[in-house]
């Protein structure tokens, strides 16, 4: 079963008196760090898997069960990707004596590659390899980054959609009340939730990729619509970026088929770019979608 978010809810955090910031200033932290907190939390031995570090030793997401564990899923190919890791690699070494640990799951890259990446950026937490994809679809991955949050008792309680600055001020005051040996969270539900596929609409939108451009079918969408796009190949291989959504999709080669949803949040116009490095010109490779107020 895929991990998925398709429900929303406001929750309220009820905190032990550990910590020195009010509840509703937390609050208003995690929800503004797009922080999304599950309904209920579900137990990571469900979804538990063994992968090879970069030094090819097998590790189980299992045993860092005692820290907290942030879990990523990401690819070197990919743009937000490499923008956050480096605040990642500085909040790793401000918490990791303090609990903290970081898993970041490459899907479907080699070793070579990634290990180019790992030292030009200086990054030493733990790099596993997904050299199949499967444990990130089991994550539900489709769209990366993606972060889950695992609390030290093994269970998953939040998931990040997107890049984030993970070392701002802003960021580490959460990760130092999650990180509080005698801190203790419960979440309760407001009266206030709302769920995404009773209260929008869905717009699919067909995305066909060649070796010239992209093909976008004719689809009007209005800011607050859910979006799902479905992005084939035609000729070569093609991935497609569109930053102000934080959509990533990994390179597809012909017969290969990847579909992805996100909210419009925005209207506008905005660029869909090709993220598949092949030296063939395709990183100039653009077409837009247009969003209505």
């Amino acid at each position: 079963m895929n991990i998925k978010i398709i429900t929303f809810t406001l929750l309220i955090l009820i905190f032990f008196p550990v910590c020195s910031q009010s509840v509703e200033v937390i609050q208003n932290k995690i929800s503004e760090q797009g922080i999304n907190l599950f309904k209920e939390s579900i137990d990571s031995m469900q979804y538990d898997f063994t992968l090879e570090d970069m030094g090819g030793i097998n590790r189980s997401l299992s045993s860092y069960r005692g820290k907290l564990v942030l879990l990523n899923f990401w690819a070197t190919w990919c743009p937000p990707c490499r923008e956050e890791m480096p605040s990642m690699q500085r909040l790793y070494d401000t918490y990791k004596d303090s609990g903290l640990e970081i898993i970041a799951v490459v899907l479907q890259e080699n070793n070579s590659i990634v290990n180019s990446f790992l030292d030009e950026y200086n990054i030493d937490f733990t790099v596993l390899l997904d050299k199949t994809g499967e444990v990130g679809s089991m994550y539900g991955a489709a769209n990366i980054p993606t972060t889950y949050l695992i609390d030290r008792d093994g269970k998953i309680f939040a998931q990040v959609v997107g890049s984030r600055e993970w070392d701002s001020e802003e960021m580490m005051s959460i990760f130092e009340y999650f990180l509080n040996q005698d801190f203790s969270l419960e979440m309760i539900i407001d009266e206030i939730s709302y769920d995404i596929e009773d209260n929008s609409t869905i717009k699919e939108v067909e995305i066909v990729a060649f070796n010239w451009g992209f093909d976008v079918s004719p689809v009007t969408i209005n800011k607050g619509d859910r979006v799902r796009l479905r992005i084939t190949s035609r000729e070569g291989e093609h991935g497609l970026f569109i930053p102000e959504f934080n959509v990533n999709i990994k390179p597809i080669r012909p017969g290969e088929e990847q579909v992805i949803e996100f909210v419009a949040e925005d209207s506008g116009i905005f660029p869909i770019i090709c993220n598949k490095p092949c030296g063939s010109g395709h990183r100039s490779m653009t077409d837009s979608l247009t969003i209505e107020e």
